[in-house]
């Protein structure tokens, strides 16, 4: 009975994050009293929207950490094709960025669990269509079927309505999905496939739109600005803060408020009675334990009303008996509501959904005991499969405290786990295991329950799976849906961490379990350590750069270099060669590299120059491959390790896909390039043959710029570039004196009447055009940007991924010419994207067309507009 439970409680708390930190208002007494504060009702919560940062924080921590209902967010996708203010990283790199950081703002909203489904944000949309179109609606609605119908919730709440309000395509898919898959929930001959897999149909109590209007026609309002004296602020504010944490697109930013600050929402379905205006989403359902049965519309078998009157009963005096000075005072209130769950699970074996909430409330229970009596159970990984010495004290008597990078498979180390109770209430250590997972064999070492330390040696097979590896993945940057490598692991955010320590105590005879995930540290010197969930990563991982190259087919030599890099995560020395694969007729000079590696964490990178004779226009792979003993690796990973958050691998095939293409280029210009939030641009102009050079804060200041023949400004420069706005002046300068300065797409930091030649408008709100394939106009022709050294046309925007651009001024000084207008469907033609002047001898010019999502993808037209940018420094006669 107890295993089964112990893998139930794994796979559900694999939803949100066992690894995660916990926050102030989560520990310590506070942290106590709101896990008590949860015990009280039954209720819960499904709240739907489209991409990390749409939800409705201030009302979620409302629901959770006031009414104490169990919360659950359902994300549609993970928010790829968003901007990134702290990196380089785009699309499936940022995605797992932003689902990390909404994992971390759930924790102030109170989300109990985290749930996504396959599809992936395509980009910014303005209709619902496109949206259908992109997904088939169809995959995205049993998606979210299969989420209703495995949380079962009380309460279905969408943050949109379904319509051309919500203001994005999937934001209008979400407000439509969360609606009409509430009712398909609940009728087994829709998708009916789940049904055999086990799953079983439900019906929410209520399900009600958001994105209302305080004058419109709504339901019930919820006032995210109410103050928690206990939390110490408001609950919008807490959720401000969380919400600051999804840094790629705020940047951080987080501003308090005080007083009321109401979110309307209009009741759209409902299977119970309630007033048309509502004080609570709650009104006419019976929240307590005694009323379980009754809200569910079943019978209550034999002889369990008493045990659940019994759990309210319980609450109510963990309630009344708990001190903030001694929060252990409610544990034997909270122990006999324990018993009692168990007593009413046992009762209703036959009742699968009083089971569901009841399996609930039994994990909460524990998790308040747990709380209450400031019992912590870590677990960190040592390098050393050796258990250290009796009372070694901190280091294990090895004298530092042990730090282990990622282990790979057929690897040993060891996991050292510590028990301590700090209540005032006496427990009884019962065992502290790790869980069994495919591919780590756990052996106890050293078990010391009188200190609550205990020592386990793991092995690490050779077959075991690579757990860095997230479980959802596309082939192609196209792909509009997510493929699951393990369909079991559907919706959550990051498959579970291998290896997990459990502990089970009794007080008075209950069992209490507690589990914590297994860590490691590395050095952050002089910061101190990071923490990492234990996963496994391959012994060598092979990366190519750039993964699309092109080579000019103007070029005499055609050649491209290849950077391969080769990184080791072993502990022993690995040596090998590494080599690419190449089309028919292709040469690489060297042929290949040998390497020696002799510790984990070494890496080193190699040149290949590759002569590709008869390249064309069509892609081509190059494919690196590393060979150990025999065995090949031909895949490598992006180890992304933003602040504050996991660290996450990305893995790709180690492939280039190389391509010819039609453009002609001026020879040996020299660009300087001011660096913004980090893109792969400076990469696309060095495949044109331009030395580049990142232009540092001194250099804006002090170098002499007439060198470069063009300065480029990267994406959002003018947004975290302070230094770029200070010696702005100098970068004006240069262009009178007649240079030639491209800024790239900027949000409204950038600000045309003090940064630019010449005045214009640039909003915060300004334009964008979302639809890669959308028509242009071309409104210069004669100008030399379409004449040379290519003559551009319309065929040029053909083949364009993910949009066209973003931030278009709104208007200009009649010095600008507008070079082209495009549009979205049912959008006015905008010409505010690319805008030229002559200044002085010189050339500035504004392009907010995404270059940086093109040119990292190949795109032939955005290289061949790009070299013409470049020239225009240039004079064509000479």
């Amino acid at each position: 009975m107890r295993s089964i439970k112990l893998m139930a409680i794994v796979t559900v708390t694999a939803l949100v994050t066992l690894s995660s930190q916990p926050i102030p208002q989560d520990t310590g007494a506070v942290g106590a009293w709101q896990k008590i504060n949860k015990l009280k009702t039954t209720a819960s919560v499904l709240h739907g929207t489209a991409h990390p940062d749409d939800e409705h924080g201030g009302v979620l921590a409302k629901l959770s950490r006031g009414d104490g209902a169990h919360v659950m967010l359902l994300t549609l996708t993970r928010g790829e094709s968003g901007d990134n203010a702290i990196g380089p990283q785009l699309f499936d790199s940022l995605a797992l960025i932003r689902t990390d950081e909404l994992l971390t703002a759930d924790k102030y909203y109170g989300v109990d669990e985290q749930y996504f489904s396959t599809m992936i944000d395509y980009g910014f949309s303005k209709r619902l269509d496109e949206t259908t179109e992109k997904w088939g609606l169809d995959n995205a609605f049993r998606d979210v079927v299969r989420v209703i119908r495995m949380t079962r919730p009380w309460i279905v709440m969408s943050r949109f309505q379904g319509n051309a309000r919500d203001g994005h395509g999937n934001h209008s898919a979400a407000g439509v999905l969360s609606q009409q898959a509430s009712e398909a929930a609940g009728d087994p001959n829709r998708f009916p496939e789940q049904i055999k897999e086990g799953l079983r149909p439900w019906s929410p109590l209520k399900v009600y739109m958001g994105g209302v209007r305080a004058d419109e026609n709504w339901t019930v309002r919820i006032d995210s600005g109410e103050y928690n004296p206990v939390l110490g602020d408001s609950y919008g504010n807490i959720a401000a803060f969380g919400l600051s944490f999804q840094r790629s697109q705020n940047g951080g930013r987080y501003v308090a408020s005080a007083g009321p600050s109401y979110s309307y929402y209009t009741r759209t379905a409902s299977r119970v009675t309630a007033p048309d205006k509502e004080k609570s989403i709650f009104d006419g359902i019976d929240t307590s334990y005694a009323g379980l049965f009754k809200t569910l519309g079943h019978t209550a078998p034999a002889n369990v009303d008493a045990a659940l009157a019994g759990i309210d009963a319980a609450v109510a005096r963990a309630i009344s008996t708990f001190k903030f000075t001694d929060p252990a005072s409610a544990v034997p209130a909270l122990i006999e509501g324990l018993r009692l769950t168990r007593e009413g699970v046992a009762k209703s074996a036959n009742e699968p959904d009083a089971l569901h909430v009841l399996r609930i409330k039994e994990r909460q229970f524990e998790d308040a005991i747990t709380s209450a009596l400031g019992v912590e159970v870590s677990a960190f990984a040592d390098p050393s499969s050796k258990p250290p010495a009796p009372d070694s004290g901190r280091g294990g008597g090895r004298g530092v405290v042990p730090t282990m990078t990622a282990p790979i498979p057929g690897q040993t180390f060891g996991v050292n786990v510590r028990f301590t109770s700090r209540g005032t209430v006496p427990v009884e250590l019962k065992s502290v295991l790790l869980t069994p997972t495919p591919g780590f064999t756990p052996t106890a070492l050293s078990s010391q329950p009188s200190s609550g330390t205990f020592f386990f040696a793991i092995n690490v097979a050779e077959n075991a799976p690579i757990s860095t590896r997230p479980y959802f993945s596309r082939a192609a940057f196209t792909e509009n849906r997510y493929t699951l490598s393990d369909p079991s692991m559907f919706g959550r955010p990051f498959s579970p961490p291998p290896l997990v320590a459990i502990a089970n105590y009794t007080i008075n005879g209950t069992e209490v379990q507690t589990m914590e995930v297994v860590k490691r540290r590395e050095p952050n010197l002089p910061y101190g350590y990071v923490v990492r969930e234990v996963r496994t990563v391959p012994r060598l991982a092979v990366t190519v750069s750039p993964m699309t190259a092109v080579v000019p087919l103007s070029s005499p030599t055609r050649t491209v270099d290849l950077d391969v890099t080769v990184m080791h995560n072993a502990s022993v020395p690995t040596n090998g060669q590494v080599l690419l694969t190449l089309p028919s007729g292709w040469t690489s000079t060297p042929p290949q590299h040998t390497f020696a590696f002799q510790r984990a964490g070494e890496r080193t990178t190699y040149r290949f120059k590759v002569a590709a004779k008869n390249i064309d226009a069509q892609l081509r792979d190059v494919v690196a491959v590393a060979t150990v003993d025999g065995q090949q690796y031909k895949e490598g990973y992006e180890l992304i390790e933003p602040r504050d958050l996991e660290a996450r691998y990305l893995y790709r095939p180690s492939i280039a896909k190389v391509r010819g293409v039609d453009v002609q280029v001026v020879p040996n210009l020299k660009v300087g390039y001011v660096m913004g939030i980090g893109d792969q641009v400076p990469m696309g102009l060095q495949q044109l043959g331009a030395t580049v050079t990142l232009l540092s804060e001194r250099d804006l200041a002090t170098a002499d710029l007439a060198v470069y023949d063009t300065i480029m400004t990267g994406t959002r420069a003018y947004a975290v570039r302070d230094d770029l706005r200070t010696y702005n002046s100098r970068l004006l300068d240069y262009v009178k004196a007649g240079g030639n300065m491209i800024v790239l797409y900027n949000t409204f930091e950038l600000v045309p009447n003090q940064f630019a030649p010449f005045p214009g408008e640039l909003l915060a709100s300004a334009e964008e055009v979302s639809e890669e394939d959308s028509p242009i106009t071309i409104l210069a022709p004669t100008d030399r940007s379409f004449t040379w050294p290519n003559k551009i046309t319309s065929a040029d925007f053909d083949g364009w991924v993910e949009q066209r651009g973003s931030k278009f001024w709104t208007t200009w000084d009649k010095a600008y010419t507008p070079m082209i207008s495009t549009f979205d469907k049912g959008q006015p033609p905008q010409s505010g994207g690319w805008l030229t002047a002559r200044y002085g001898k010189g050339h500035w010019t504004y392009f907010a067309y995404a270059l940086h999502r093109q040119l990292p993808y190949g795109v032939a037209g955005a290289y061949r507009i790009t070299a013409n940018l470049l020239a225009l420094g240039k004079d064509p006669a000479r």
